[in-house]
């Protein structure tokens, strides 16, 4: 979800400062459940990729958490 916003204010994490925050939480305020709907998405489709089809073991889940697959295929 960070992503979804900070390139909708056009700049990057570490360019978050007291300057822009506001601007930030009122594009949360405003979008939440876009960005959340956005971010599952994302996920649903990262965890595709890594698994296609097949039923997906909770063992598994917790394993790809673990390992970072997940965030990988995410960035």
């Amino acid at each position: 979800m960070g992503r979804k916003i900070f390139a909708e204010l056009g700049i990057n994490m570490r360019d978050i400062s007291h300057q822009n925050f506001p601007t930030a939480q009122q594009l949360i305020a405003q979008n939440s459940e876009t960005y959340f709907n956005a971010s599952v998405q994302d996920i649903q489709n990262a965890l595709h990729e890594l698994y296609g089809r097949q039923e997906i073991s909770l063992q598994q889940l917790s394993a790809t958490f673990r390992r970072g697959d997940l965030i990988t295929r995410l960035q």
